[in-house]
């Protein structure tokens, strides 16, 4: 009886010291301006596809993200290959809160920065990943962030809409001057 009491009592420090943090996700919210500092690339393009591995020590599922672009505002890429923490591999599921999820074929507007390693990912978490889509009236292409809690109403403080109201129209083509203006007043 008494050795159950210490391993349940073990369990529970474990629980408490280990798994709790593991839920634990800081985000401070980022502008236009800080997202275009921060990033060593800023791209549009397509999601060609997604691939689950387990991280070089087996310890961690990660997911590589193939990315065609179709146009760099920063960095030099004609193809980007993000590799997020996270995903589906084996039956088991690891996730990051407020990390992106990205589809194939979907397009999205890219704020990525580089590890000591070189990998890239995106910056900010889902603050980094803008979902682009086609309004059915008018063709023009619209951008807004596709995680719930993160939907913008302008395209300079990144302002947050609060949940449950619709988000404004935010057009590809206003995001990308924004982006262009800071590149600009950084001597880029």
């Amino acid at each position: 009886m008494r050795y159950a009491a210490i391993r349940m009592g073990w369990a529970a420090l474990f629980s408490a010291v280990v798994v709790a943090p593991l839920h634990a996700t800081t985000s401070i919210h980022v502008d236009t301006r800080e997202l275009v500092e921060s990033s060593s690339d800023i791209v549009v393009g397509t999601i060609e596809s997604t691939f689950c591995r387990w991280d070089e020590t087996h310890t961690r599922i990660v997911t590589e993200v193939s990315v065609r672009v179709s146009r760099s505002l920063k960095g030099e890429s004609q193809r980007l290959t993000l590799v997020q923490l996270g995903g589906d591999l084996d039956g088991m599921r690891y996730t990051i809160p407020g990390s992106p999820a990205f589809r194939p074929g979907e397009e999205a507007l890219l704020f990525v920065w580089r590890d000591r390693q070189g990998r890239a990912q995106v910056n900010a978490l889902a603050q980094g990943k803008f979902d682009i889509r086609q309004d059915p009236a008018t063709g023009e292409k619209l951008v807004q962030r596709g995680l719930p809690g993160l939907a913008i109403h302008d395209a300079r403080t990144l302002g947050l809409i609060p949940t449950g109201r619709v988000a404004p129209r935010i057009t590809l083509g206003g995001m990308l001057k924004e982006v262009e203006r800071v590149l600009k007043e950084e001597g880029r």
